[in-house]
C-alpha cells in the first residue's frame, strides 16, 4: 500500500516502520536506534516491530534457546530505553486464520534436494533461497545436506513465511512511507523485504560502512546486488567533494593498509603473515598462476546473481584449471587457501587432497605473504576473494573464476566458460586491465557511509550509544555461557525442543509432534 499521501509528499511527516531483528548484533542494533531517533527528531511517526520469541529459528538464535531469547529481549529493551520521544512499539506477529492454515501445511514440509529447496517460493518470497542463506552461514557449508538439516530448514521456512505474511498484513492495515530493515540477505530480513515489494512499499536496508563511525543505506535493493553496488561505487567516485589528489590518496590508502596487515573494514586476514615471504620452492622461471579461493557459503546463496556459472563450485574450478595446465611444463599453480577456512574442515579437507606435480598448496595459516604472491605472480585467479580487485591495483592480470561484487568495474577479466578462462591463462602477453575500477572500489570502501550522530564505535563491531552500551549486562552473557558449557547437551536439546513447541503454538495455535 502506498504511503501517507500529500502529508508525506509535502515533507511534513512520514510514517516509517522498522523491524529490529538483530539486537545482539551490537553495531547493527545501534543503527536501528539511530534511524529511529533520527525520524522521531524530524517529527515523523515511527512504528517499531520486534520478535516476541515467536520465531522458530533466526540468525540470532538458530535453535530457539530460551536463554538466548532472553538476552535478545533484554538487549532490545535496554536499547529502546535510550530513545527519546514517542515511538509505537509492537510485536510483529499478525496472522489471519488463512495464514495460520498455510503455515500449518509447512509443519511437515520436506525437500528432496538442494535445488528443490533453492527454488521454493511463496508468492514473490524466495523462501528457500532465504533459508539457505541463513543456514549455510550457520553451518558454514554451501553444499547443505537437506536430509540432515530438514528440521532446521522447516523452522526457517515457517519463520520466514510467518514474518512475510505478518508484514503484509501490517502494511495492508497501516499507511507506511518507508520500511527499514537490516541486511536483506537472510531468511527473516528477506521476508520483510519481499513483503514490502509485494505491497509496493519503499524499503531501505542498512548495513555497516567504511569505518567504525558510519553506516550505509540502500534503497529498495540488497547491498549484495552487483548491479546496485557497481552504480554506487562509480557514483561515489564521480560525485565526491574530495579533490582528485585526495580521492586518489584515500583509494590507495585502502590497498596499502590491507597489504600492511592492518585491520581494514573491521578485519585483516593477513596480519600474521610474514611480509615478502614466498613459498620455499617458488621458481621465478616458471609462468606462475596463483589461485585465491574463499568460502563458498558466504555468497553463493545470496541470490541467483552469485550462482557459479563457469564451474560447479570452487573445488571443481580449481581441479579443472590445475588439470588443464598439467600438460604445460612451464606453468605452475599456487593455491592460497583463504585464512578464513582454517577451521572449516569440510571445505579444507578436499582442497588438501588435491595432488599434482604442477600444484603447490599454501595452507590457510601458512605465513607466506598473500601480497608477495600477488607481486610475483604472472596471473591471479580468484573465486570471490577481495584479492580479485586488489591484484589489478598492484598491476597484475586478474581473472575471475566466479562471481564477485566488483566484477563490473572494468579491472578484471570475467570469462563465461572454462575455455575462455584457459585462453586468458595461456596468453603469456596478457596485460593487466585499467586499475581505475580498483581505485573506485578502494575509495568507496575507505570513505563511504553516513556518520553516526549518537553511536561511537569502539571497534568495527561494538561501541556505545548515547554514552551507554546498548547491550544486556555482561554477567547475563557469562551466565548463559556457563549454562551452555556445563548443562548436558541432551538437557539443552530438551529445553530447546519445548521452547520450539511454544513458538509453534504462538504462530499457529497448535503443534504437531512431526514438526519437531
Amino acid at each position: 500500500m502506498p504511503g501517507s499521501g500529500i502529508v508525506s509528499l509535502l515533507g511534513i511527516m512520514q510514517h516509517v516502520a522498522i523491524f529490529t531483528t538483530h539486537p545482539l548484533f551490537q553495531r547493527h542494533f545501534a543503527t536501528d536506534l539511530e534511524l529511529i531517533q533520527n525520524h522521531v527528531d524530524k517529527g515523523d511517526l515511527v512504528t517499531v516491530l520486534y520478535c516476541d520469541s515467536s520465531l522458530l529459528a533466526c540468525d540470532i538464535n538458530t535453535y530457539h534457546e530460551p536463554g538466548q531469547c532472553y538476552l535478545c529481549q533484554k538487549t532490545r529493551s535496554i536499547g529502546f530505553s535510550l530513545l527519546q520521544g514517542a515511538i509505537h512499539i509492537q510485536p510483529y506477529l499478525r496472522l489471519t486464520e488463512a495464514n495460520k492454515a498455510e503455515l500449518a501445511t509447512l509443519q511437515t514440509i520436506t525437500f528432496a534436494s538442494l535445488h528443490e529447496l533453492q527454488t521454493f517460493m511463496v508468492d514473490n518470497y524466495d523462501a528457500g533461497m532465504a533459508a539457505l542463506s541463513s543456514i549455510v552461514s550457520y553451518v558454514m557449508n554451501a553444499e547443505l545436506d537437506v536430509q540432515l538439516h530438514q528440521d532446521l530448514i522447516r523452522r526457517y521456512i515457517v519463520s520466514g513465511v510467518a514474518v512475510y505474511r505478518s508484514i503484509q498484513n501490517f502494511l495492508r492495515s497501516t499507511n507506511i512511507d518507508r520500511f527499514y530493515l537490516f541486511n536483506g540477505r537472510m531468511a527473516i530480513v528477506r521476508a520483510i523485504m519481499r513483503a514490502c515489494e509485494s505491497e509496493s512499499v519503499r524499503f531501505t536496508i542498512h548495513e555497516a560502512a567504511a569505518g567504525n563511525g558510519t553506516y550505509s543505506l540502500y534503497d529498495d535493493a540488497m547491498p549484495h546486488s552487483i548491479e546496485l553496488m557497481t552504480r554506487m561505487i562509480q557514483k561515489h567516485w564521480e560525485d565526491t567533494n574530495d579533490s582528485p589528489d585526495e580521492r586518489l590518496r584515500k583509494a590507495e590508502d585502502w590497498f596499502k593498509r590491507r597489504a600492511q596487515g592492518l585491520k581494514v573494514n573491521g578485519y585483516s586476514f593477513v596480519e600474521h603473515q610474514q611480509q615478502g615471504r614466498l613459498p620455499k620452492m617458488w621458481n621465478p622461471h616458471k609462468h606462475n598462476v596463483v589461485i585465491f579461493n574463499s568460502a563458498d557459503f558466504e555468497f553463493v546463496w545470496v541470490s541467483e546473481e552469485y550462482q557459479h556459472h563457469v564451474y560447479r563450485n570452487q573445488l571443481d574450478g580449481i581441479q579443472t584449471i590445475v588439470g588443464a595446465l598439467q600438460q604445460y611444463e612451464d606453468y605452475h599453480v599456487y593455491l592460497r587457501i583463504h585464512p578464513n577456512l582454517t577451521t572449516i574442515e569440510h571445505e579444507l579437507r578436499p582442497l588438501l587432497q588435491l595432488h599434482s606435480d604442477n600444484l603447490t598448496i599454501i595452507l590457510p595459516n601458512d605465513r607466506t605473504s598473500t601480497y608477495a604472491l600477488i607481486e610475483h605472480a604472472d596471473k591471479v585467479i580468484t573465486f570471490g576473494s577481495t584479492v580479485g580487485i586488489e591484484a589489478p591495483y598492484w598491476g597484475k592480470p586478474s581473472i575471475l573464476g566466479g562471481k564477485a561484487l566488483y566484477q563490473n568495474l572494468g579491472s578484471t577479466y570475467n570469462p563465461n566458460t572454462h575455455e575462455e578462462l584457459m585462453a586468458l591463462v595461456l596468453n603469456k602477453e596478457l596485460a593487466p586491465l585499467d586499475k581505475k575500477g580498483a581505485l573506485q572500489y578502494g575509495y568507496f570502501y575507505n570513505s563511504f557511509g553516513i556518520p553516526f550522530q549518537r553511536y561511537v564505535g569502539e571497534t568495527f563491531f561494538s561501541g556505545t550509544y548515547n554514552g551507554k552500551k546498548p547491550f544486556a549486562n555482561r554477567w547475563l552473557f557469562r551466565a548463559f555461557t556457563a549454562y551452555k558449557r556445563i548443562t548436558p547437551r541432551q538437557v539443552q536439546a530438551y529445553i530447546n525442543h519445548r521452547s520450539v513447541e511454544q513458538a509453534w503454538k504462538s504462530i499457529i495455535g497448535q503443534f504437531s509432534a512431526r514438526a519437531s
